[in-house]
């Protein structure tokens, strides 16, 4: 957007991010900034830049900050109003469960709102998936409190490698997420692959939501909520995909095997 605005942009990112990502982001005329740490570290870095002629634009929110990662919660919006409508012309019944993967919160706060507010005749049950290196939401909610993560997050997951979570998210996932399920990386990858049999390129963030259902389906730690779910046959699911092959080589090997040559 800044390109198209034709004013500068400075992108912070953690360390450790994939080359295509970074080579990606500087593509669109960005200067991309590395910052030492985690995720967080590089959220409060560029919360230093504010100023009267530095707009700081991020999903996540802290004191003070507050409207713009609103704007990002209710843009997200924007995609379940179009599901609905689709749906809505195929003929389709509207979701019975939501797979979406958490990081921050923003997208999974907006599937709250859409699914339990304004009167919706469904009410899906939700699942809310994070990486097991970085559930700050599922570690807040076992704590009752909203808190940060020691150290830095090192998923493959990477758009979920979060240490905190949103305050302006958090309410909303608080009341609204019936299951939260921490994920190995293992299960992103095997969601990869069960996404290419059906022709869908998804990165490892992208395939989170399948990755949680599939180890709520099939991992020995989740036997005994396998239990007490209610999850049926006849479910219709929807999973949001974040994310297309945004790493190319760890795509390649991850699905097939092999690097790109």
């Amino acid at each position: 957007m800044a390109h198209l605005l034709g004013i500068n942009a400075h992108i912070f990112v953690p360390e450790g991010a994939a080359p295509a990502r970074l080579e990606a982001i500087a593509s669109e005329g960005a200067e991309v900034i590395l910052v030492e740490g985690s995720y967080d570290d590089a959220v409060q870095q560029a919360a230093l830049e504010a100023n009267d002629h530095c707009l700081v634009i991020s999903d996540t929110a802290w004191e003070g900050y507050n409207e713009v990662p609103q704007w990002v919660i209710e843009g997200y919006s924007t995609m379940f109003n179009e599901i609905d409508a689709r749906l809505a012309e195929q003929n389709l019944p509207p979701p019975t469960l939501v797979a979406v993967q958490i990081g921050v919160g923003a997208l999974a706060a907006a599937v709250v709102r859409h699914y339990r507010q304004g009167g919706k005749a469904s009410h899906p049950m939700i699942v809310g998936v994070e990486p097991t290196d970085a559930a700050c939401v599922l570690e807040s909610v076992a704590a009752g409190r909203m808190l940060s993560l020691e150290g830095v997050q090192h998923s493959i997951m990477a758009g979920l490698n979060c240490g905190t979570p949103s305050p302006i998210a958090w309410d909303a996932m608080l009341t609204g997420i019936n299951l939260y399920v921490a994920v190995e990386d293992e299960w992103a990858c095997e969601a990869m692959r069960v996404l290419a049999e059906d022709g869908i390129v998804s990165g490892e963030s992208g395939a989170a939501g399948v990755a949680g259902l599939l180890a709520l389906r099939e991992a020995v730690e989740f036997e005994a909520i396998r239990a007490t779910l209610p999850l049926r046959s006849t479910d219709h699911v929807l999973i949001i995909s974040t994310e297309g092959a945004t790493d190319p080589v760890a795509y390649q090997t991850i699905v097939y095997g092999d690097s790109v040559k």
